[in-house]
């Protein structure tokens, strides 16, 4: 059986393997779990990013980084390629997994949300798909500091010992962090879909690619940025095998431009909302531009665009 455990630990050791390299930091909790810093008080790397993505996709995606460009500024885009997108994106890197007990704890993701077996997460009534496996790996999105509280939870709920969990951190303001997000373009757009009504068991193929945005030391700024990043710098590309009619039904539905909150840098809109995620309207969450290629009929449909005039507003005003 396919396990985005196991092929996420494959990542896991060559990220052990050379920690000083990747500007990681490697420790342990007093119970054995171990926790990579790829942010917090390391400093990352472009290829530790790279590394934290393929572990969150369950070993099972080809990432590359592309050049992006706006009028004469040179930026970094992220470009991701999977043969098994629900796997990847659903089973494995979407954040849906909060800790019971603890109410303010960040949402974890990660190949280890395959193996939890206390807590509802309710994205595996999604697809056909759990995982068996005696390690496992979760990431964190946050810049507070792994409790051994926190990895004992993880673990009993994963059914592993604590010294089989790794736990990769890393905060929004972070090169890691902002690589990551962006590499989540994929996600966002099978989460709309589902939101829509359209059957992602459909889903063969899908590529994405996404501006990084530039970075700064300023947790709520460096947050906006990298949603804007994926709203008006981000396009999925999905051959699925379904009918035309219902690829139709949705493609203007699933971008971001089909929400009346779009045009807007997101810190504003997330501001206006309370600094509240779930006020912010919930169609606003698509990518910038999206393809769908249809495998049953061979015809594309297209919507969306990449919106310049906002990304220069949010990363260079």
């Amino acid at each position: 059986m396919l396990s985005v455990n196991r092929e996420a630990m494959k990542i896991v050791r060559k990220i052990l393997d050379a920690p000083e390299l990747l500007g990681v930091l490697v420790s342990n909790l007093s119970n054995g779990t171990t926790v990579i810093d790829m942010g917090q008080k390391a400093r990352g790397s472009w290829l530790a990013g790279k590394y934290y993505t393929l572990v969150t996709l369950g070993g099972l995606a080809e990432v590359t980084f592309e050049p992006f460009l706006i009028d004469n500024i040179h930026l970094t885009g992220i470009r991701l390629m999977t043969g098994h997108p629900l796997e990847a994106c659903i089973g494995s890197q979407i954040a849906g997994w909060q800790l019971e007990g603890k109410p303010d704890a960040p949402i974890l993701s990660g190949p280890a949300r395959a193996l939890n077996t206390l807590t509802t997460d309710h994205y595996y009534g999604w697809i056909d798909y759990r995982d068996q496996c005696d390690e496992g790996v979760i990431a964190i999105q946050s810049s507070d500091p792994v409790t051994q509280d926190t990895a004992d939870l993880i673990a009993s709920a994963c059914k592993i010992k604590p010294e089989n969990l790794y736990i990769l951190i890393a905060p929004n303001s972070s090169l890691v962090c902002a690589i990551q997000v962006s590499a989540r373009i994929i996600e966002q757009t099978l989460h709309r879909l589902v939101e829509v009504g359209f059957n992602i068991k459909s889903l063969r193929l899908a590529q994405g690619f996404c501006v990084i945005p530039p970075l700064i030391n300023d947790d709520l700024i460096a947050m906006g940025r990298i949603n804007d990043a994926i709203l008006y710098g981000g396009q999925a590309i999905l051959s699925v095998e379904n009918t035309d009619e219902a690829i139709t039904n949705v493609i203007e539905r699933i971008v971001s431009s089909a929400s009346s909150a779009y045009g807007r840098p997101f810190k504003e809109i997330y501001e206006e909302a309370g600094r509240d995620f779930f006020n912010v309207p919930m169609d606003l969450n698509s990518p910038a531009e999206v393809q769908i290629h249809n495998l049953s009929t061979g015809r594309t449909f297209c919507a969306g665009e990449y919106n310049y005039d906002v990304l220069r507003q949010s990363f260079f005003e």
